[in-house]
């Protein structure tokens, strides 16, 4: 099975930083993400002290990825989460979508390569949450 990320939400890391602000701020999500993305150093510090548990925050935000798998491993993975959508095209070929807190969800129940790939396919998107990420599944 392989799997590459083709799209996502820009500013993945921003959008997730803006969630995690507005409970605590005052500020418009507008404002917020305006100077997030005028500090890029403030945006690895807010993401670093995400908590995985409270997935919500990872939720605003939309990943798509092409898949190479057969039917059944496609549906070993559509059994194991409700909210990875799959769309196939031809030749064995899918398209995956799913937002950040789906990705937590699978990879934290799931302890398999699919898993592992699927949390690894964000390391360049996101590279602050992929750490996060790998420090919670291993």
């Amino acid at each position: 099975m392989r799997i590459k990320l083709v799209a996502h939400t820009p500013d993945l890391e921003a959008m997730v930083a803006v969630s995690m602000l507005t409970t605590t701020s005052g500020a418009q999500p507008s404002t917020l993400h305006e100077r997030l993305l005028a500090n890029p150093e403030r945006i690895r510090e807010v993401v670093s002290r995400l908590e995985v548990q409270h997935g919500n925050v990872l939720e605003h935000n939309r990943l798509v990825w092409l898949v190479e798998a057969t039917g059944d491993e496609v549906l070993d993975v559509m059994l194991g989460t409700r909210v990875l959508l799959f769309t196939r095209l031809e030749g064995g070929r899918w398209l995956m979508s799913g937002n950040l807190r789906a990705l937590a969800d699978y990879a934290k129940q799931k302890d398999t390569e699919f898993a592992s790939r699927l949390v690894d396919s964000v390391k360049d998107a996101a590279p602050t949450i992929h750490a996060s990420f790998r420090r919670r599944t291993g």
